[in-house]
């Protein structure tokens, strides 16, 4: 968890350098809340609550006991072009929350170092076909508060595109569907149609040539927070080499 909120904060760090540089030549264009405003005028407005893409239902339904009557899966995947990936599945039911993380990424000298220093006291890092991959299961109980948020926490932070929507990509309301028994309002997140002014900050915090942020979420009427999601990230680099990110997510009763 410490390793994702350093890396979002060194992200984060970014946007916001950027967007203080872009503040001067706001003043003769439109806010990103401005734009979106104009993109969506005309289109019908959805009924109850707007989305918000750094509010996840593992952090919501986790909130008040005892919880759901009925038992909850979440599931959060991450899966980049270099064959990286990261897998988070929780199970959640009133006072309990057990939660397993399967991460796979390029094997380092780090893990080969950690591996033969750690031999003894540690089973080593799982090496195959030149990935690490490692796997590992918490069980949580709400009455270790501390505890408890790091759970859901690092589940949020770390398995799901929260980030990216720091950028306000545009997000266009697309009716609403029941998911799983879950009454939702559904909407499409594009960026293909942003100007380079708009993708400023973006552009700047990752060193990018271009990028585009593009999918469907859905966000659970009564709760207010994203029940599922699948999202796509691209980014061209100044080199022009491309790489990829899929993010998907959902909530399911057990």
């Amino acid at each position: 968890m410490n390793v994702n909120r350093q890396r979002f904060s060194r992200l984060g760090m970014s946007f916001s350098a950027g967007l203080m540089l872009l503040a001067p030549a706001a003043c003769n264009f439109s806010s990103p809340n401005k734009t979106l405003s104009a993109q969506s005028k005309g289109a019908t407005k959805p009924s109850g609550p707007q989305f918000d893409g750094g509010k996840y239902c593992v952090e919501t339904m986790t909130q008040n006991p005892p919880g759901p009557a009925t038992p909850i899966h979440f599931s959060y995947k991450e899966n980049e072009s270099d064959g990286s990936s990261k897998d988070f599945e929780a199970d959640f039911s009133g006072d309990t929350f057990d939660r397993t993380i399967t991460e796979r990424h390029p094997a380092t000298d780090m893990d080969r170092k950690y591996n033969e220093e750690f031999a003894k006291v540690a089973p080593p890092v799982p090496i195959r076909d030149g990935f690490a991959e490692n796997r590992r299961t918490i069980h949580y109980t709400r009455d270790d508060k501390s505890s408890w948020t790091e759970g859901w926490g690092a589940m949020e932070q770390g398995g799901t595109p929260w980030s990216l929507f720091v950028l306000k990509p545009t997000v266009t309301p697309a009716g609403s569907e029941n998911i799983g028994g879950f009454e939702t309002l559904k909407y499409v997140v594009d960026t293909s149609h942003q100007s380079q002014l708009d993708k400023y900050a973006g552009n700047w915090g990752w060193d990018t040539k271009d990028y585009n942020i593009t999918g469907t979420a859905w966000v659970a009427k009564v709760a207010g927070c994203v029940l599922q999601y699948s999202i796509d990230l691209e980014k061209t680099g100044k080199d022009g080499k491309v790489s990829k990110a899929h993010y998907e997510g959902g909530v399911t009763k057990k």
